[in-house]
């Protein structure tokens, strides 16, 4: 749970596309960078071949005419050579760094045309007796004898050096990866931003909010389904309009009914017909009930008439109807002070209707319903247990819809028309808090209510 923030970013399919596209430069630049410095160190070493073997007879010449170390430093520091000199009486190297001559594999040449140091050994220059060419690993090494004595030049291998001579070309080619990487973000960002919207639309629409709608700005695919989408939230605000409506008006017809069979049927003698037609009459006069309650609830004038009320108080009046009731309530209050601002009526309401079905889908063998009041940091809590049938994966996300009945067949043992779950829900979320539910099947159910902080008092 803690790492599950970590997580979240990575399961974005933008994120996925931006790491793909990273990953892909990265490779191309690697590509790139390893094939360019491939080709700089061969025509570096090309470079000191050529060069060398083509000026070797005037570096010979003039480190002959002024056989001293200063003036091999400063060459040195020119040409980016180490300068050895082996001499009868005189010998100095101007830095460390020349390699064992004896590991050094020289090159011979089969045929004098190719080697390029021919014009060292064919000068005027008639102290040159022999030029060798070699290489150890990265380093390239000449020899030059002379009659006088031997000249050695060993490639400076630093890396650095040609990395510095590298570095604007690094520099260029890193600052246009960077750039199209931006601008290749960017343009997926703005793909990707109506993907965003109709998630948050879909987020939207799930909680029960049907005036969302999606910008409509684009004229690709993705307008075309950001459109479809608001045509489909408009036909579903729609459709459950004209139902509410139509249970609304059905509910206000049949109240008048009602009320003339109920004052009719206090005029039939008493027997079990008459028995059986009066709790008709009240379950239908329930329902009505619930149903304008729920529907004045979700309208704009619904109001909650807010007191402050001891909650364990009002549970303990919620469960007097049910006391003689098997398999029994247990009331667990786990908090010193549970006064909270609620609507005292809507939640006995809630309480009555989750206790009816807790004690009705129990067996009198089973442990009694357990109720408990609780403080957590969101704010009280009420939870019902039972431990009966219990509800199914499949049902746990439908038993709040109106007219949804677990029990398909309506009998007096397990009576109702799936109104009573729905309302309260509905007062619940009045008071803004949550309602939510837990089950296995053989295990029971628990119902876990939730009454925020701005509703409570401590």
């Amino acid at each position: 749970m803690r790492l599950e923030w970590l997580k979240r970013p990575f399961n974005s399919v933008f994120t996925k596309l931006i790491a793909v596209m990273l990953i892909s430069g990265s490779l191309l630049v690697i590509g790139i960078s390893a094939i360019s410095w491939h080709g700089f160190r061969e025509n570096q070493r090309n470079f000191f071949r050529n060069n060398l073997a083509q000026y070797g007879t005037y570096l010979v010449r003039d480190l002959e005419e002024n056989l001293n170390l200063d003036h091999a430093l400063e060459l040195s520091r020119r040409l980016f050579l180490i300068i050895r000199y082996e001499g009868e009486n005189n010998s100095w190297q101007t830095a460390s760094g020349i390699p064992p001559l004896e590991k050094v594999h020289f090159r011979k040449w089969t045929n004098k045309s190719e080697n390029p140091f021919r014009l060292i050994t064919q000068s005027k220059q008639p102290t040159v007796v022999n030029v060798l060419f070699g290489r150890y690993k990265r380093q390239g090494v000449v020899t030059v004898q002379t009659n006088n004595g031997r000249f050695i030049f060993a490639e400076i291998v630093d890396d650095w050096h040609g990395i510095s001579f590298a570095l604007p070309w690094i520099i260029a080619v890193l600052g246009l990866v960077g750039l199209v990487l931006t601008v290749t973000w960017l343009s997926l960002r703005w793909i990707m931003k109506p993907i965003n919207w109709l998630s948050e639309g879909v987020s939207a629409l799930g909680e029960g909010n049907l005036e969302y709608r999606l910008p409509e700005k684009r004229g690709d695919e993705l307008g075309n389904l950001a459109r479809a989408f608001n045509r489909m939230s408009e036909r579903l605000r729609e459709m459950l309009t004209a139902r509410e409506q139509l249970l609304l008006d059905v509910s206000h017809e049949l109240r008048s009914p009602l009320t003339r069979m109920k004052v009719a049927l206090e005029f039939i003698p008493e027997n079990s017909s008459r028995d059986s037609l009066q709790s008709d009459v009240q379950d239908m006069e329930q329902m009505v009930t619930e149903i304008l309650e729920t529907a004045r609830l979700k309208s704009e004038y619904g109001k909650l008439d807010r007191q402050p009320t001891d909650l364990a108080q009002l549970i303990q009046e919620a469960c007097l109807p049910f006391e003689k009731k098997a398999p029994g309530i247990k009331f667990e209050n786990a908090v010193e002070k549970s006064r909270a601002q609620v609507d005292a009526g809507q939640i006995k309401t809630v309480l009555k209707n989750l206790l009816a079905n807790a004690l009705k889908y129990s067996m009198p063998e089973n442990d009694p319903v357990k109720i408990r009041l609780s403080r957590n940091d969101s704010g009280m809590q009420i939870e019902i247990q039972d431990h009966g049938l219990g509800i199914s994966q499949e049902e746990m996300d439908l038993i709040f819809e109106p007219f949804y009945r677990i029990d398909k067949s309506r009998n007096k043992n397990t009576g109702g028309y799936g109104l009573g779950l729905s309302l309260c829900k509905t007062i619940i979320e009045a008071h803004g808090g949550t309602i939510s539910v837990q089950s296995n099947m053989g295990e029971g159910v628990k119902f876990s209510l939730l009454l925020p902080d701005s509703s409570s008092t401590i």
